[in-house]
Parts: structure tokens; sequence; C-alpha cells
């Protein structure tokens, strides 16, 4: 019997619940969110976003012109306006790394 209850859970713990339409559908509702966002600018160059930026402690997450698929958070430090690439490889924001050409 125990060898049985072990069976059915490797089964279960196997079996893969997500499908590429459930994945492409929150996707789409973790973009609607995003962009209801009042600091999400969508697709905006290093200048541009720059231009938005008056006094420290402001910033905005914009789509990456120059890394497709990446986010990037510019934001206003010490009177200097910063760059973070932002990745999200599994639906997720996350820090990667600096990228000064973005």
């Amino acid at each position: 019997q125990v060898q049985s209850q072990v069976s059915s859970l490797h089964k279960a713990a196997s079996v893969d619940n997500s499908s590429p339409l459930l994945v492409r559908s929150l996707a789409f509702r973790a973009q609607e969110e995003l962009e209801g966002q009042a600091w999400y600018h969508g697709k905006m160059s290093r200048r541009d976003a720059e231009k938005l930026l008056k006094e420290d402690g402001d910033f905005l997450v914009r789509k990456s012109t120059t890394n497709p698929g990446s986010y990037v958070l510019t934001g206003m430090h010490n009177g200097l306006a910063k760059h973070l690439l932002l990745v999200d490889p599994e639906g997720t924001v996350r820090s990667h790394s600096y990228h000064p050409e973005t």
C-alpha cells in the first residue's frame, strides 16, 4: 500500500499543469497590470526617460529599446539618472545587471 501511494504521488508530481494558452493568458494579465501603473512608460529611449526625471527619488520603468523583452528601471539619484536593466524570463521582473547602453 505504501508503494502504491508513493507511485501515485510521483505520477501527480510529474504532470505539467501549465499550457501555452494559460501561460499566454497570465503574461497578458501581467502586461495589463503593468500598463495600469503610473510609473510604467512603455518603450522609451534612455534619453527620453532622463528628460522626465526632475528630482532625486523620481523613477519610471520602461521597455528597453536595445534589449528586446527587457525592462529598465530609470531613476534620479544625487542629481544623476541611473539605469538598471531588469529581465523578465519567467513572468517576474527582477534585477539583472547594470547596462550603460540601455
